[in-house]
């Protein structure tokens, strides 16, 4: 019996990890070699860095939480579904590349061909929660790939952010003990570096991972692998030149001018409704942060018009208590549809996220008239007692409060849709 059980203990996981990529791969097995692979060599790259990186007294509690989050990777894959639902929040990647995709590129700068170091900075002030460096220069016409690197005293890289414009993608890494970690890829944004023009790349540090602003966009994040607190250098190679860093402490990130959403009265929504010339406008860029004039309360109306693309993964509408990024906002209501991302259903998620997580979800199906292709006009009206959304005039979900409705100050929109116009119809 204690023999059988050593047994389950040793290759527990391992099973767990098969059931999950053969789910995954709906059977074929050339793809859940591949997976398993990636799987086994992610646990040895985090077994590397708790070997090289125990985690003292201080900050075990909050290694054992990480390990706690990465575990639901290895359990069912009905465990998985519910654990990702509400991953959208400010700046989900889910529907770009999923994760548990290989990335398209494996190779580091380092194997490039430009390994040039043209800048360094070894002056860095305490890391803590707010710094933010900004790195600015000059893509080189030439240009295949650069780097920037945050790395510790050891040469070990807390991060390394690796823009790769041939593919026109952004990698994501670090690197322990002569050996790579596994890359991350995925972005809602479109890629926004160009041959000749001047870059400007901010890198703002919290307690949970690094932000990443390219050219005024918030893009991505990157958890912490590594202790970033032991930071001491930061190093860019590669074909970029005039090469500068700032470094300074922010209280919001990113710093970017906001728009006002727009008010209109009863009758000049429906003037405006009847004159219907929406799709000859220019769409608004994504992801759309508007600040509402007025807190959003009994009886106003938020009209949202756009047209979902062809190939949809997602989009998501949060209502939250700050325009920002970072500190996270609260979000009094996420209202986010899928397109057949759970066993095939095109299903609308809603919640709300508050003191720091996702309250309980609530899901139904996908009305038949959100489908890709397809111009939309979505409702949220503020009752006395919950949000009400409209789908072109029908009543599809409703959400009840779990918060002060006051306490919404911005719309936030992001996912697979072209963005018309974002319009709060007032009560009066």
């Amino acid at each position: 019996m204690a023999v059988l059980l050593y047994i389950a203990l040793s290759i527990g996981d391992d099973l767990l990890a098969l059931g999950s990529a053969l789910y995954d791969c709906r059977g074929s097995w050339t793809e859940c070699r591949s997976q398993l692979a990636l799987a086994r060599k992610e646990r040895q790259f985090e077994s590397l860095i708790l070997q090289r990186y125990p985690p003292d007294r201080e900050n075990k509690d909050d290694e054992d939480d990480r390990r706690r989050r990465r575990r639901p990777q290895q359990q069912h894959r009905g465990q998985q579904l519910k654990q990702r639902m509400s991953s959208e929040s400010l700046d989900s990647c889910d529907y770009a590349f999923p994760e548990s995709i290989p990335s398209p590129g494996s190779i580091s700068l380092d194997k490039s061909s430009s390994t040039e170091v043209v800048y360094t900075l070894e002056n860095i002030r305490e890391v803590a929660p707010g710094l933010c460096f900004v790195v600015t220069g000059t893509v080189l016409l030439t240009c295949e790939r650069f780097a920037v690197n945050l790395m510790l005293k050891n040469s070990d890289i807390a991060l390394h952010i690796n823009p790769r414009l041939p593919q026109s993608y952004i990698v994501r890494n670090c690197y322990v003990k002569g050996n790579w970690g596994r890359e991350e890829v995925a972005s809602p944004l479109s890629f926004n570096l160009h041959r000749g023009h001047r870059f400007a790349l901010q890198i703002l540090v919290t307690n949970e991972a690094f932000l990443i602003c390219v050219n005024g966009r918030h893009c991505n994040s990157f958890k912490h692998r590594l202790p970033y607190r032991k930071i001491c250098t930061l190093e860019v190679k590669g074909d970029v030149r005039d090469v500068a860093v700032d470094q300074c402490y922010m209280d919001s990130y990113p710093q970017l001018e906001l728009e006002i959403v727009k008010r209109r009265t009863p009758e000049e929504q429906r003037e405006a409704a009847e004159v219907n010339e929406l799709e000859s406008t220019e769409a608004k860029q994504m992801p759309y942060t508007g600040v509402l004039p007025v807190p959003f309360t009994n009886g106003q109306k938020l009209h949202i018009f756009g047209r979902i693309k062809l190939l949809p993964h997602s989009f998501y509408i949060n209502l939250q208590s700050s325009a920002y990024v970072w500190p996270h906002p609260n979000i009094l209501f996420h209202l986010n549809p899928r397109f057949g991302n759970v066993g095939g259903r095109h299903v609308i998620c809603r919640n709300s996220w508050r003191n720091g997580k996702w309250e309980r979800e609530e899901r139904t199906d996908n009305p038949s008239d959100l489908i890709p292709g397809k111009p939309f006009h979505l409702q949220i009206e503020c009752t006395d007692a919950g949000y009400q959304v409209m789908l072109n005039n029908k009543l599809i979900t409703e959400f009840i409060f779990r918060d002060n409705p006051r306490l919404v100050e911005a719309v936030y929109i992001q996912g697979d849709i072209k963005l018309y116009d974002v319009v709060v119809e007032t009560a009066y």
